[in-house]
């Protein structure tokens, strides 16, 4: 179509009801086969996308003439209505808080469509009767018409007395052989609302059966294989972390790439999960877990504290506290071991045997003189520097670092895709750091802190702003500054990390005072908000996002998947008081649209 068209002009021609047309979509590149329904003015026409089942009003100057070849091809979609169901309510038409339900259940599901046949009539009616039956979020399989009368949607239709014999009815799974011609649909049909899409795309059933044999298992009981042993007594591995109880977490270096490998494949394949009705989770239950780093992981659960979890990623050892909603009772690949083995010093203890926690209460002083000492105290810092952004309206490289919600993120300036511009201006920021050196500098830096970070003074100074270094799930110390106090007993510290963006809440065995030289490199991550777009109108229904409730949790999951891993373009809008940029995908595309498609947001002009 668009080799077709794109080069096409438009020329007067006047339109009728059920014409078939070439569409261009507004604001793409993309042109889409369509046949008018109405004229709602002499420039404004009203046409049906029939290839993606989408209606839309455009102007006339969208349209061009529909070539004869172009039409004998079939239909690409196939209107569908669920059968043996009706509105609930009294009334023959859906309501939009149904429609809007079964848009949310189904949109870019994999689902098996099972035609409606009745013996010893003639098989034309349209829309077609259909069941609809996909895998819901704990991967059970569920009939789509009974998951409406559930939420009181709909109801069951009354069966006329011609389909009172049972044996009159029979399902007939389309499972055709796609030489009987064009119109043929599969047994399994990827449904997908997204007008960029096709709307029908065809999934071949083995491959179906493979991604559910070998990614998913929907037990909602069962746990993940244990770490296979390497055979040699003597091998190489990576230290992936270590436990608060000295437990050493290694992943040998032959299984690195069957990990990165099987990761890879996890997040290409594990797009929509829909939205998790509420679950009680149990210790040591296993599940599914999409992390502060905005990955899936394999997990289990090792505590639950009312609406937060706290995790354990099984192929990497460490630990992490969640909320609920990262968390899918579903098993991904779970004929594969894991890939972390726990490990611990052979013939140490950590403690003498003889051990006596009576002798220790009565025999200890508790003595505050080393807390005076010059050396203990924390001297106190001046704040991080702050990045700067380009001047308004010039396009830079950036990375999105954490995501707070769909409309305020932190990014950091991509050095090595900016340096190319700043380059032929000065190889120095306004501070003097080369935005080459700075990164490499504030990294040899760090990991010399690393190696001896045991050895370095304790925090003791817990005012807001305080710049310290905080130990990371990891195992390795990074950059942060003090945000508020959460506990008291024990005491714990809600800590920033100033280069990503995110936060924790840390015991204060796990911070430490920030060596000086650490301070003269700039806080690397930006809070920025981003402009364009706004919550929509009309998604109240949806799961909130607790602590920004005017965002839903369907618009963060999608907001998350367009930035995840990309490299994007910011144009600063803003600066004072606040940092406002507007995202790119490819220097043109704003990121936002994504949303605005999916209606999970409004544009804001």
């Amino acid at each position: 179509m668009v080799a077709a068209y794109e080069n096409s002009t438009w020329k007067p021609v006047k339109w009728e009801n059920d014409m078939h047309c070439a569409v261009k979509i507004p604001d793409k590149n993309q042109w889409q086969r369509g046949q008018i329904i109405r004229m709602v003015t002499d420039t404004l026409v009203e046409v049906l996308l029939y290839d993606v089942g989408v209606e839309l009003a455009v102007n006339i100057n969208c349209l061009r003439e529909l070539r004869e070849d172009l039409k004998t091809m079939g239909r690409l979609s196939l209107e569908c209505s669920l059968a043996d169901i009706r509105p609930a309510g009294g009334s023959d038409k859906w309501t939009a808080t149904a429609c809007d339900c079964l848009s949310l259940y189904l949109s870019g599901a994999v689902a098996t469509v099972i035609l409606q046949v009745c013996h010893g009539e003639n098989n034309t009616a349209w829309p077609l009767p259909v069941k609809i039956f996909c895998r819901d979020e704990k991967g059970e399989r569920v009939d789509v018409s009974k998951y409406l009368i559930k939420k009181g949607l709909a109801l069951r239709e009354r069966r006329s007395n011609k389909l009172d014999n049972s044996h009159s009815l029979s399902q007939k799974s389309l499972e055709i052989p796609l030489e009987q011609g064009a119109s043929v649909i599969p047994k399994c049909v990827q449904i997908n609302s997204d007008p960029d899409k096709k709307a029908a795309a065809v999934i071949s059933e083995p491959k179906v059966s493979e991604f559910k044999e070998k990614i998913l298992d929907p037990r909602t009981t069962g746990c993940y294989k244990p770490p296979a042993i390497p055979k040699q007594e003597v091998f190489e591995a990576v230290v992936s972390c270590v436990g608060d109880d000295g437990t050493i977490f290694v992943v040998p270096k032959v299984s690195e790439f069957e990990l990165l490998k099987m990761m890879n494949e996890i997040q290409s394949n594990l797009k929509c999960l829909g939205l998790l009705e509420p679950y009680f989770w149990k210790k040591g239950e296993a599940c599914a877990v999409r992390g502060s780093d905005t990955l899936w992981h394999r997990g289990k659960v090792t505590e639950v504290v009312g609406g937060t979890v706290r995790v354990q990623y099984l192929d990497h050892g460490f630990t992490e506290k969640l909320p609920q909603c990262h968390l899918y009772p579903i098993l991904l690949y779970p004929d594969t071991p894991q890939f972390c083995i726990p490990c611990q010093l052979c013939n140490t203890t950590p403690k003498p045997r003889d051990y006596n926690k009576t002798y220790e209460e009565e025999r200890w002083e508790i003595r505050f003189e080393e807390l005076l000492s010059s050396e203990t105290e924390t001297p106190i810092l001046p704040p991080y520097l702050s990045s700067s952004l380009p001047p308004p309206e010039q396009l830079y490289a950036v990375r999105v670092k954490h995501v707070v919600s769909p409309s305020e993120v932190y990014i950091c300036l991509d050095s090595v895709e900016n340096s190319k511009a700043f380059n032929q201006h000065s190889n120095t920021d306004d501070r003097g750091v080369g935005l080459g050196t700075e990164s490499e500098s504030l990294e040899e830096t760090l990991r010399r802190f690393n190696e001896a970070a045991e050895t370095s003074p304790p925090l003791t100074d817990f005012r807001a702003e305080m710049p310290c270094l905080a130990e990371y799930d990891d195992g390795l110390w990074y950059r942060a500054k003090i945000v508020s106090i959460k506990e008291f007993n024990p005491l714990a510290v809600l800590v920033q990390f100033v280069d990503y963006g995110s936060t924790e809440k840390l015991t204060i065995n796990r911070l430490r005072q920030i060596p000086l030289r650490l301070m003269q490199y700039p806080a690397r991550a930006v809070k920025v908000l981003l402009a364009g777009f706004k919550p929509p109108l009309r998604d109240l229904g949806k799961a909130r996002i607790p602590y920004c409730p005017k965002w839903s949790m369907e618009a963060l999951w999608a907001m998350i998947d367009c930035l995840q891993g990309k490299q994007l373009y910011a144009s600063s809008m803003a600066q004072v008081p606040e940092h406002i940029v507007t995202l790119y995908e490819d220097e043109q595309y704003p990121v936002h649209m994504s949303l605005v498609e999916m209606g999970l947001a409004d544009e804001d002009e």
